[in-house]
């Protein structure tokens, strides 16, 4: 009898030859979608073209809105909320490019914690013991 047991180190060989080349493959798509998120999507009147409420707009990213769609963004870097009905937008890093569209902007607090100098009065009641 033959011994085979060549074939089975070829075999493997072949099987992490194949992994390597699906992953090499996953690796040249990923920086597509390594861009950093711009902006949150808040509000949407109905979900289309795979964008959803609270997803993450990157950065060059085009949304077609139809004429009675709407769509609210909020964008981090710069304390932007867009509110845009309709037409063509094209995700920005500080704000969104809307082309055949209407949008609306307003300068938001974005994160940016007020220090106050009066104590808040906190009120509250402990229960020890079991219920009654």
């Amino acid at each position: 009898m033959a011994n085979n047991s060549s074939a089975v180190p070829t075999k493997t060989v072949g099987q992490a030859g194949l992994a390597a080349l699906v992953l090499a493959a996953a690796l040249a798509v990923a920086p597509a979608a390594a861009e950093p998120a711009a902006a949150l999507i808040e509000s949407l009147t109905s979900n289309f073209q795979r964008v959803e409420l609270m997803d993450y707009a990157h950065a060059g990213q085009v949304i077609r809105l139809s004429p009675g769609q709407t769509m609210v963004l909020s964008y981090g870097a710069s304390c932007v909320r867009e509110t845009i009905t309709g037409g063509t937008v094209t995700i920005g890093t500080e704000q969104s490019e809307v082309r055949s569209g209407e949008v609306r902007r307003t300068l938001a607090q974005c994160g940016k914690a007020e220090r106050r100098s009066e104590a808040l009065a906190i009120a509250g009641r402990t229960y020890r013991g079991g219920v009654r």
